[in-house]
């Protein structure tokens, strides 16, 4: 990706992560969306402290002015069988007072970032855009919703409460891989970090064992116009049989804690069949999916919530 055809468009001076002048980052963000509040102890969960790798953000300047600042989270996955860093792209943004500094940005962050393997991102309207038409991003597809109504099941007695992840997930993840050209590894240390230490968010997790663990689902809750919804951030199981029992646990879990609906993301076609059984409906509120250098088949790609940074 080069500005080759862009040379009239102002270029601004490339910085990494600033982490001397977050306010400026804090700023940018409010201004950006609506007068919202990024926390520095979220900034800094996200950008100072990941497990996989640290500090991987690109920002531009116009003399003290942050111009624009995109942020990426590096993960462990699996991409077509081999073990790599793939980055959800996130916290983009820039000022519109300032010509051509998305397109600057997104080119930047590409080039500080040839190590890893895939980044991929679920862009807004503006960001989609710019990235897919000028700088040929491959959009593979849309993510949605599967929803169904909170309703009181007959659950598992093996399903429990947990709150620290260990290393079991990791090699059921693994065993995923041979069927899906790609999953995040749910590796312990990640997978602690992303739930269990992220401020401001309160996941709890369940998880089947009998004479070992089979599997996990991670929810929390969110009300969007007097809807109460129950959101089933991530749910991994060694077995088909395994999830249906984890979803039904939702669903009454949704029940108990008087929300409405509970919604999951689960992109591989693998699961279609046990969602659709457990009472899911596929479709609601699409996202697209671009990846920034390949192409990759969602539909047999193993995505969750967890894999975008909004959840």
């Amino acid at each position: 990706m080069a500005l080759t055809k862009y040379l009239r468009i102002p270029q601004y001076e490339v910085q990494k992560y600033p982490k001397e002048k977050l306010d400026k980052v804090q700023a940018l963000f409010s201004q950006a969306f609506g007068g919202r509040v990024l926390s520095l102890e979220m900034l800094r969960w996200q950008m100072e402290k990941n497990p996989c790798l640290c500090e991987r953000a690109t920002s531009l300047w116009k003399d003290e002015n942050l111009v624009a600042y995109n942020a990426l989270t590096p993960h462990p996955a699996i991409l077509n069988g081999k073990d790599v860093i793939s980055a959800v792209s996130g916290t983009t943004m820039a000022d519109e007072h300032f010509l051509g500094a998305s397109l600057q940005l997104f080119t930047e962050c590409a080039r500080q970032n040839e190590d890893i393997g895939i980044i991929y991102g679920f862009p807004n309207n503006n960001s989609y855009g710019i990235t897919v038409k000028f700088l040929q991003h491959h959009y593979v597809g849309d993510v949605a919703f599967w929803t169904a109504k909170a309703k009181k099941c007959d659950v598992s007695e093996q399903i429990r409460r947990f709150s620290e992840f260990t290393d079991d997930y990791e090699a059921i993840s693994r065993e995923l891989s041979k069927t899906h050209v790609f999953i995040k590894t749910r590796k312990a240390e990640f997978l602690n970090w992303r739930f269990f230490q992220k401020p401001g968010f309160d996941y709890t997790g369940f998880e089947y064992i009998d004479n070992r663990k089979r599997g996990y689902v991670v929810v929390d809750t969110y009300e969007e116009n007097s809807l109460r919804q129950l959101q089933i951030v991530d749910i991994i199981a060694d077995s088909k049989e395994i999830m249906y029992e984890l979803l039904l646990y939702a669903k009454n879990l949704a029940k108990e804690w008087k929300c409405d609906i509970l919604k999951v993301w689960l992109t591989s076609e693998q699961y279609k069949n046990i969602l659709g059984k457990a009472g899911f409906v596929n479709g609601d509120h699409p996202f697209p999916m671009t990846c920034w250098t390949q192409n990759l088949d969602i539909c047999n790609s193993y995505i969750t919530m967890m894999d975008s940074d909004i959840f």
